[in-house]
C-alpha cells in the first residue's frame, strides 16, 4: 500500500515538473517571437525613413500607435475595464506623465534609427533598466548598489565607444558595407550626424526611464491597458498635430503598395509584440524568458546585414558588447537578489514593464509602500 502511494506521489511530482518545463519552453518561445516582431518594427521604421520618398517619424508613430490605441480601447470596452478610459482621478497626472515621457522616448528611438544601424540603437536601449534603477532608487528610497553603479559606469564607457566622437577618436569610417546591388537604399550618415543620433538615443533612454518609473508609481490599482492607452493616444494625437502644424513636415502619401503594407504592419506588429510578450512573461516569471530579450541584438544584426548589408564598425561592436555585458550582469545580480523564486516577481502588466527585465524588480516594494503611505 505504501509502495503504491509512494509511486503515485512520485508520478504527481514528475507530472508537475513536466508541466513546469512545458510552461517555461512555451514562455521562452512566446518571448522570442515577440522580440522578432519588435526587431521587425524597428527595421520597418528604419526602412521607411530611407531614400528620397522617406516618411517622417511622426507619421510612423501615428501608424504604429494608432492601431494600438484602437485595439486597447476595444479590449477595455469588451472586457468592461474599471475606470475606462481615464483611470482613477488620483493617478491621472501620473498617467499623463507616463504617456508624455513614453512618447518622447519613442520619438527619440525612431529618429535615431534613421541614422544608426539597428544593432547600435538596440544596444543603447539596454541602458533603460539601469537608468530606471537610478530613478527608482531616488523615487522609492531603494538602495542603488555599488554593483549597479559600476555596471552603469562601464555601460557609459561602452556608449562613448559607440559614439566615438571625432574630438576624441578622430575621423572614423569603419561601418562595414560591401557594395552589394541587392542591398536596400540607405542614406549617407556623417560622423556628426552619427554622434547626434547617439545623443538623441540617450535622451530617449532617459525619457523611457521616466515612463517606466511612473508606471511603478501608478502601481497595480490601475489596469495596464489604461496606461498603454494613454501612451498610444498621446503619441497618435501629438504626432498628428505636429504633422499638420509644423512647417516642412506634413503627411507623406505612401509610395505604392509596399509602403502602405509596411505602415499597417507597424501597427499589427506592435499589438502582437505586446500580446505575446505579456503572455510569455506571465507563463514564466523567472529570468529565463526575460533573458530572451537580449536576442534582439542578434535579430538587429541579421536585419542590418540582410537588408542594408551593414555591420557596425569595430568601435561600435566593442562598445555594444560592453553595454550588453554590463546590463546582463546587472540583471543577473538582481535575479540573484530576488532569491531565484519566480513567484516573487509580480505579474507583468504590459509590453514595457516586461522589457525592463529583472533589473528593476527591487523597486516594487518601494512603490507599494509609497502608495500605502499616500493613502
Amino acid at each position: 500500500m505504501s509502495d503504491t502511494s509512494s509511486h503515485h506521489g512520485e508520478s504527481h511530482v514528475g507530472n508537475r515538473e513536466e508541466r513546469k518545463k512545458k510552461r517555461q519552453l512555451s514562455s521562452i518561445l512566446l518571448v522570442l517571437v515577440a522580440v522578432m516582431f519588435g526587431s521587425s518594427m524597428d527595421c520597418i521604421a528604419r526602412f521607411l525613413q530611407q531614400g528620397g520618398q522617406s516618411i517622417h517619424p511622426f507619421q510612423i508613430i501615428v501608424a504604429r500607435m494608432g492601431v494600438t490605441c484602437v485595439m486597447s480601447c476595444l479590449a477595455m470596452w469588451f472586457s468592461k475595464v474599471e475606470d475606462f478610459p481615464l483611470g482613477k482621478p488620483g493617478v491621472r497626472k501620473w498617467l499623463l506623465l507616463r504617456a508624455f515621457s513614453g512618447y518622447a522616448g519613442l520619438y527619440c528611438l525612431y529618429f535615431s534609427i534613421h541614422y544608426l544601424p539597428l544593432a547600435e540603437a538596440t544596444v543603447i536601449r539596454f541602458l533603460v533598466p539601469l537608468a530606471t534603477a537610478i530613478l527608482c532608487s531616488k523615487a522609492f528610497n531603494r538602495p542603488f548598489t555599488n554593483g549597479e553603479l559600476g555596471a552603469g559606469l562601464v555601460a557609459i564607457a561602452g556608449i562613448v565607444l559607440i559614439a566615438h566622437p571625432t574630438a576624441i577618436f578622430g575621423e572614423v569610417h569603419d561601418i562595414v558595407r560591401p557594395p552589394l546591388t541587392s542591398a536596400g537604399e540607405i542614406d549617407e550618415v556623417t560622423p556628426k550626424m552619427h554622434l547626434i543620433s547617439v545623443l538623441v538615443s540617450i535622451i530617449g533612454v532617459g525619457c523611457a526611464a521616466v515612463a517606466y518609473t511612473t508606471i511603478k508609481v501608478i502601481g497595480e490599482d490601475t489596469h495596464a491597458l489604461i496606461s498603454v492607452n494613454y501612451f498610444a493616444f498621446m503619441a497618435t494625437v501629438t504626432s498628428t498635430f505636429a504633422l499638420l502644424v509644423v512647417p516642412g513636415i506634413g503627411f507623406t502619401m505612401p509610395q505604392g503598395q509596399r509602403q502602405w503594407i509596411l505602415l499597417v504592419l507597424m501597427g499589427v506588429f506592435g499589438f502582437l509584440l505586446q500580446l505575446l510578450l505579456t503572455m510569455g512573461m506571465q507563463r514564466e516569471k523567472g529570468s529565463k524568458s526575460t533573458s530572451m530579450l537580449y536576442v534582439q541584438v542578434i535579430f538587429a544584426l541579421a536585419l542590418d546585414w540582410g537588408i542594408w548589408s551593414v555591420i557596425p564598425g569595430a568601435w561600435s561592436m566593442v562598445g555594444g558588447s560592453i553595454v550588453l555585458i554590463s546590463t546582463i550582469w546587472s540583471a543577473m545580480q538582481k535575479s540573484e537578489d530576488a532569491g531565484g523564486d519566480p513567484d516573487k516577481n509580480g505579474d507583468v502588466d504590459d509590453e514595457e514593464t516586461a522589457l525592463l527585465g529583472a533589473i528593476t524588480e527591487g523597486g516594487e516594494v518601494g512603490v507599494k509602500n509609497t502608495q500605502r503611505n499616500d493613502s
